[in-house]
């Protein structure tokens, strides 16, 4: 009988960081006080993580590299002997690498090694020699690559903007064989087959030097720019890529339901940013990577949150102490994180500030009609609980509105095994409606503590939450409502808003992923004023590859996903199909010495 009114509560719980109508915007916990110089999240790919994602490179690779836009060559040769030119080149054959190998080295060096690759690329051939005569070139080139083995050294390093930035450093091409045919080239043809090892050590030589100077300019100039733009503000929508409220109803039949994004405006997820920026420079050790970010949240990305992160060192460590072993952090998960509770408040807080969110629930509130009503109509309503309201307003119907009376505070700490304790403190504002007439009856203070021991399982948080604190006091109102009723209905909302929490977090709420990572297994530490999350992960190939084509490799360098049928034809395999399965095995018990077995 008190369904209804309990999720009319749940909802004003929910969504404690609706806008204030207190006159003072920048009101915060004074427990979120600190300087803006520590990062809000920082991440460790651990050496099964890239592992994996050596993997996940040489696969999307693979994929991309048919998509290659070769342009076209111009090599004089040495001693004025002559130019050619070679247009409209394309390839005509591709085997993917039979090994590929991700590193990472102190203190930032990354290197990729890749063996074996064949290719074939035909293009239109033109310009003239003078080797033994002076001969025209025309016809048709094709040049088939065999065993060209590929090594890249690279830096990685914070960008002036905050992105990553990474430098070429070195670049070794080498290709094991040759092999030039002219096709329809006249003299040329015939001289191409009578020297075709000089021509073919030739070409070789320009290859090997065409393909670092391609790879490096791509690297220093097309993916930093790229990385500038992934890695700087990004609407939280983007980055969520779903929003996990619209997921979560309350209730049990159909009817009874309330969606909890219906009172959102539905523009929230495209008002806010998160901030991706490095605070500090990447650091590498022997196949580790560990990145440091900014992490804040606003709103339009305009940051100026006025506090920044307590804490966001690893287990074990602290931003005040130098050289503290850690002693925590385990070694055996594929990435793990600490993220600070700077995160979320500084969503609530812009949240707050720009009075965002509108909280209002009336008679047209999926799933509350019936209690939002002073003549009961044997149904429970809010009469039930203040009876006064029928006697005062009889066949009225009821609206409830609430706004934050400061920034709510999310708190991370490690008492009773890792608590995250929410405070916020709102004001309750009841509104009698009759017809076109709307009057104000009641002001009630809500002040609300709560603390939540949470968990994932697979895609859902579960846990569960106790309300410490659960206050109303009456400010003013029309209404006469004794402080004894007012304590005796705070009672009831608080044990039973708590019993219904709690079986919402049995079922599980889904976590807000993009859609192409999938969470295995993990494990969440709460720390003070962090959280340490490990986890391994499966990454949906299929999307991150279309997800690829559409940003990072969508550059002058790589053609439209929709080949013309002539381009088609010269694909040699379906590459989404022929890609290389990873199997679980390489990843389980990782190791150095079993890497180098697997892809020997």
């Amino acid at each position: 009988m008190t369904s209804c009114f309990i999720k009319s509560i749940l909802l004003l719980l929910f969504i404690n960081f609706s806008n204030s109508i207190d006159s003072d915007f920048h009101v915060f916990h004074p427990l979120l006080a600190a300087p803006r110089t520590l990062p809000g999240v920082r991440v460790r790919i651990l050496p099964r993580g890239l592992a994996y994602l050596n993997n996940i490179a040489a696969n999307l690779l693979a994929d991309q590299l048919p998509r290659l836009v070769i342009p076209d060559v111009e090599h004089i040769l040495p001693s004025n002997q002559g130019i050619i030119y070679i247009s409209r080149i394309h390839l005509s054959r591709f085997r993917r690498a039979e090994h590929h190998q991700l590193n990472s080295t102190a203190p930032n060096k990354i290197s990729w090694t890749m063996q074996n690759m064949d290719i074939g690329l035909l293009g239109d051939l033109s310009g003239s020699v003078n080797i033994v005569v002076p001969l025209n070139l025309t016809g048709q080139v094709e040049i088939l690559a065999q065993g060209l083995t590929f090594h890249l050294e690279s830096s990685i390093e914070k960008g002036k903007n905050g992105s990553a930035k990474v430098t070429s450093l070195s670049c070794l091409a080498t290709i094991r064989d040759v092999t030039v045919t002219n096709h329809n080239g006249g003299l040329f043809g015939l001289a191409v087959s009578v020297f075709k090892q000089g021509v073919s050590d030739n070409v070789r030589h320009m290859l090997q030097t065409i393909i670092c100077k391609k790879v490096r300019k791509y690297i220093d100039e097309d993916a930093n720019e790229k990385l500038a733009e992934a890695q700087t503000s990004s609407k939280l929508g983007d980055a969520l890529e779903t929003n996990a409220l619209k997921m979560i109803s309350v209730g049990g039949d159909e009817k009874s339901r309330i969606d909890v994004a219906s009172i959102f405006d539905s523009s929230l997820a495209s008002k806010f940013f998160i901030d991706f920026r490095l605070k500090e420079h990447p650091i590498c050790h022997e196949n580790t990577v560990e990145l440091a970010s900014w992490g804040e949240i606003s709103y339009m990305g305009q940051g100026d949150t006025p506090f920044g992160p307590v804490d966001a060192s690893w287990p074990g460590k602290s931003p005040f102490k130098a050289n503290v072993v850690d002693s925590v952090t385990s070694k055996d998960s594929m990435i793990e994180l600490v993220v600070s509770d700077f995160l979320p408040n500084s969503l609530l807080y812009h949240a707050y500030v720009q009075r965002f969110i509108k909280v209002l629930l009336t008679p047209r509130t999926k799933g509350v009609a019936s209690f939002l009503r002073t003549t009961c109509e044997g149904s429970f309503c809010i009469s039930d609980l203040a009876p006064q309201l029928a006697e005062q307003y009889p066949n009225s119907t009821v609206e409830l509105a609430m706004s934050a009376t400061r920034a709510p505070a999310v708190l991370f700490s490690e008492k009773n095994g890792g608590t995250i304790s929410v405070s916020m403190g709102g004001l309750v504002v009841v509104f009698a409606v009759n017809g076109n007439h709307r009057r104000q009856v009641i002001v009630v203070d809500l002040d609300v503590v709560a603390d939540a021991r949470l968990s994932i399982q697979g895609h859902n948080v579960s846990g569960s939450v106790e309300l410490r604190k659960f206050e109303l006091k009456r400010r003013t109102g029309t209404v006469d409502i004794s402080d004894a009723e007012i304590d005796d209905i705070a009672l009831l909302v608080s044990q039973l808003a708590e019993n219904l929490l709690n079986g919402l977090l049995v079922s599980g709420m889904p976590l807000p992923l993009p859609h192409v990572l999938r969470i295995k297994d993990s494990h969440i530490n709460v720390l003070s004023r962090r959280m340490h999350i490990q986890v391994d992960v499966d990454v949906d190939e299929r999307r991150l590859s279309k997800l690829a084509s559409q940003t990072f490799f969508k550059t002058p360098q790589f053609s439209d996903v929709n080949l013309s049928p002539i381009r088609r034809m010269v694909r040699p395999v379906p590459f989404l199909e022929g890609r290389q399965q990873i199997s679980q095995f390489n990843f389980n018990n990782w190791s150095t010495d079993s890497a180098r077995r697997i892809f020997r």
